[in-house]
């Protein structure tokens, strides 16, 4: 617990420099890094570490969706999926003809690490491109870290019956009730919080991105912990002494970042 808030009270304010403060493009840096990072987790607990040409592949794929997003936005990320999908084939091909593991579970790991997780960080660095970026960036955050946090005391004080025991035996469905009600509150407390810099939105539509964030968080937090399942793995890594590797925490980010940013925009909530 110690080193938690230890890393926590360090990385809070380093986050908040690169997301707020900084230019875009140190945003983008930020998540092209754990993703790469992340590639790098995913690889080794599913014990393809060695298969090094696939990995650099996923790693550079990684990378590229997010940078393409920060150039010349979303709609130009498609030529980026062609060479990576072909290569990556090619190194399937190679790795099966010397009889060197990889398979279709090294093939789905790579498409995951290196263009779905990359796409849904990338919408951090297209918030952090619009208008009041600096500030609706973190609208994201308050779903995922607020309603882990509310997910967490409410499964302490409440939590009994398991939400689901084989995925996440800790989940409870109180933590999940609780987890939704702070990501909403979260929300809700953070429209208030922007109107102090004169950003008005509306409140309850606010709120209702943070309840629909937040599910997604959960839904990500699961779509992970289904993978160190898989392998048995307990963490994805030691990167973050407390907290475990760079997927263990941002894997609720990468599904709820895009569906919070599509919201705020659809609503119209500013």
């Amino acid at each position: 617990m110690k080193a938690r808030l230890i890393v926590a009270a360090i990385g809070v304010p380093l986050i908040l420099l690169v997301l707020c403060v900084l230019p875009p493009a140190a945003t983008t840096v930020l998540f092209a890094a754990v993703t790469v990072l992340g590639t790098w987790e995913l690889y080794h607990i599913l014990h393809i570490e060695g298969r090094i040409g696939a990995m650099a592949l996923t790693m550079a794929s990684s990378a590229a969706v997010q940078f393409v997003i920060l150039l010349w936005g979303y709609s130009k990320v498609t030529p980026v999926f062609l060479p990576f999908g072909i290569l990556l084939f090619l190194c399937w091909v190679a790795y099966y003809e010397k009889d060197q593991s990889f398979g279709l579970e090294g093939l789905a790991a790579s498409l995951f690490s290196g263009i779905l997780v990359p796409l849904g960080l990338g919408a951090m660095t297209c918030l952090r491109l619009g208008e009041y970026g600096s500030l609706l960036v973190l609208c994201p955050l308050m779903a995922t870290f607020v309603g882990d946090s509310g997910c967490y005391f409410a499964g302490r004080a409440l939590g009994k019956r398991k939400m689901s025991p084989r995925t996440s035996p800790n989940k409870t469905i109180a933590g999940l009730i609780g987890g939704l009600i702070a990501a909403a509150l979260g929300m809700l407390l953070y429209g208030l919080i922007l109107r102090c810099f004169h950003v008005y939105g509306s409140l309850w539509k606010l709120a209702l991105v943070g309840l629909i964030g937040g599910a997604c968080a959960q839904l990500g937090d699961l779509s992970f912990s289904l993978i160190k399942r898989h392998t048995g793995a307990k963490d994805y890594g030691n990167l973050l002494p407390g907290h475990g590797g760079a997927y263990d925490r941002f894997d609720s980010t990468s599904f709820a970042a895009p569906v919070v940013m599509v919201l705020l925009a659809f609503l119209e909530v500013f």
